[in-house]
């Protein structure tokens, strides 16, 4: 994620921007299909509710990308104290 935005907030004319928007022509392979990079990407910033106008705001994308463990758990307890689920 802090990759894409790194990449995002270059100039549209940028060689590594262009490769990412790039369209390939062709079709996929039958079957199911390959989890792509970007696909993740996108999935991540629906999960964090993030669109492409945040990635201007770099400290607010650095902020909101920077999600260490998502798990509820409460990590002040000492190891043996907490909940086992």
């Amino acid at each position: 994620m802090r990759w894409f935005g790194h990449v995002q907030r270059r100039e549209e004319e940028d060689c590594v921007r262009r490769i990412l928007e790039a369209d390939v022509r062709g079709q996929r392979s039958r079957g199911r299909q390959r989890k792509r990079w970007i696909d993740v990407v996108k999935y991540n910033m629906e999960d964090l509710r993030l669109d492409l106008m945040d990635v201007e705001n770099r400290a607010e994308w650095r902020r909101r990308t920077r999600v260490a463990d998502p798990s509820p758990r409460d990590l002040n307890q000492p190891e043996g104290e907490r909940e086992s689920t």
